[in-house]
């Protein structure tokens, strides 16, 4: 699994890599507060030449999203009212 941070940008020391059979280290000093934009994740895929078997966004779904889905799944897990123009969303309560 690969996991990445995106406020209005992918954080500096990302990707964090995990491997099934590891324990799950969230990365510390995370944050976050300012504007939204879901496209870096997008572009990160994209310019790290990846081909996810699916990428799952934790949000409030409130922001800048990419014009156009890419070609694999993404699952969007929303906490809050937040609509999302493509994918799957799922509500978090």
């Amino acid at each position: 699994m690969t996991l990445l941070a995106c406020d209005n940008h992918v954080a500096g020391n990302a990707p964090w890599e995990f491997e099934p059979w590891d324990t799950m280290q969230l990365p510390a000093g995370l944050d976050g507060g300012g504007g939204t934009d879901f496209r870096p994740v997008f572009d990160w895929v994209e310019h790290e030449n990846r081909s996810p078997d699916m990428l799952v966004y934790f949000t409030d779904a409130e922001g800048d999203f990419p014009r156009l889905p890419p070609n694999y799944p993404v699952i969007w897990l929303v906490k809050g009212k937040g609509m999302v123009p493509w994918g799957e969303r799922v509500q978090l309560n």
